[in-house]
């Protein structure tokens, strides 16, 4: 009884590599011809890259610069809403110490402990308008009455009562505001 007999063969040998088939090279002017085209791409694509990349970075400046312009207005604001409200606080004290010393009581007691003026007891009217008198052609002029002595005298103390009044009121008061 024998055994059959085997035979054992190597199945890569068997098999044939799997060829293909090469061209023979290129000619040169062709190769570089179409390296060219190649470096032509790369370079073209590069380009657009960098202006994808260069616009995208104006962008992200344009925005950081109007974000800091916006703070900036942000902060004026703020600033000059704070100066209003002071200087709105500043006009209605003014106006306050205005309004006290405007008051009557207040100027009655200057006007009597400074000039030594006191309330009238009667009241007289003085007419200080010029004459109208008729000239010899028939037309009516204005006429300057020449003050005598007495009225002189009186026309200047009257004169420096009212200098001394507004120099009290102005003096003190100051300009009041037109509101």
């Amino acid at each position: 009884m024998g055994l059959p007999a085997l035979r054992h063969e190597s199945r890569a040998d068997s098999r044939r590599p799997h060829l293909r088939l090469v061209k023979p090279e290129a000619s040169k002017p062709e190769r570089k011809h179409v390296e060219r085209a190649v470096n032509a791409s790369v370079f073209q694509s590069f380009v657009f890259f960098a202006v994808i990349v260069c616009l995208v970075c104006v962008l992200g400046l344009g925005r950081i610069w109007l974000s800091v312009q916006a703070t900036q207005a942000s902060l004026d604001s703020v600033r000059l809403r704070r100066d209003i409200k002071l200087e709105q606080y500043q006009g209605d004290m003014l106006e306050v110490q205005q309004s006290a010393l405007a008051t009557p009581s207040r100027i009655k007691a200057i006007a009597g402990g400074t000039l030594g003026m006191v309330s009238a007891t009667s009241v007289s009217y003085l007419d200080l308008r010029a004459e109208r008198v008729p000239d010899a052609m028939g037309k009516v002029a204005l006429a300057e009455r020449s003050p005598t002595g007495l009225s002189r005298v009186f026309a200047g103390a009257m004169e420096v009562a009212a200098g001394e009044a507004r120099v009290l009121l102005v003096g003190d008061v100051g300009l009041s505001s037109s509101r």
